[in-house]
């Protein structure tokens, strides 16, 4: 095949996908043709804080006295996290974001609390990464206020788990 027709075809497969409507991404101006990877992180941060928040809330069911209480304010925390989130990625997108709803199953109290450590653990551990790259100093602070937000969740959701081997 020749350089030309080769060139001539690069595009085919994405215009295809827009005119037989198999392409359910926002359109996107000219100067944005390249997906953000600021966009990408925020899109991460907002599955992760709709996990907490649903994991938090349903755990808060199964657990009674300061557990429930602690579950319920880290899915209240989730909750205020996933409002700002899907409000900087508008602004970074222009489009609206989804939650994800794609969260796993509880399965069992402690094997539940356990995971909800080591998901606030990793999320205070991206958030900081993100923290240190962030552009502006706006999403600098935000990030850094979530990294400590979640990090309290993690020595909350800990200490619950040792309180049970007590």
């Amino acid at each position: 095949m020749d350089e030309s027709i080769r060139e001539s075809l690069a595009g085919f497969d994405a215009v295809w996908q827009r005119v037989a409507g198999l392409d359910s991404t926002p359109e996107r101006t000219p100067d944005r043709q390249r997906a953000d990877p600021l966009e990408d992180h925020l899109a991460h941060f907002i599955h992760e804080e709709t996990c907490a928040a649903v994991w938090a809330a349903a755990l808060a069911q199964l657990f009674g006295g300061e557990a429930r209480t602690v579950l319920l304010r880290q899915a209240a925390d989730a909750r205020r996290h996933l409002k700002r989130l899907r409000a900087e990625y508008f602004i970074a997108a222009g489009v609206p974001a989804g939650g994800n709803q794609d969260c796993r199953d509880i399965s069992g109290k402690l094997a539940s609390l356990r995971t909800v450590y080591l998901q606030a653990r990793d999320r205070a551990a991206d958030y900081e990464e993100q923290a240190e790259r962030a552009p502006s100093p706006e999403l600098r602070e935000m990030f850094a206020a979530f990294a400590g937000d979640e990090a309290r969740h993690a020595r909350e959701a800990r200490r619950l788990i040792l309180a049970s081997f007590q």
